[in-house]
């Protein structure tokens, strides 16, 4: 009976290890996550007052500036 609380109190552990490295790892794709949309937001704005517009781009990049400045990707 002491062996198999011992054999859970370990899994227990370890799983509440894996719990807090996930956990970080997302804060961390969180963050960048949000340096990304910043840099977005500021090629956008660069490209257009120097005369690359939406039209000029991919469909996909026009969605996805689209998207991002109607709220979207938050």
């Amino acid at each position: 009976m002491n062996e198999q609380m011992q054999a859970l109190s370990q899994a227990i552990t370890k799983a509440d290890i894996a719990m807090k490295a996930a956990a970080w790892q997302i804060e961390q794709m969180r963050s960048d996550i949000d340096q990304l949309r910043k840099c977005l937001f500021e090629l956008a704005y660069t490209a257009e007052e120097n005369g690359i517009y939406l039209s000029n781009m991919t469909k996909t990049s026009q969605d996805t500036i689209v998207a991002m400045r109607l709220g979207g990707f938050k």
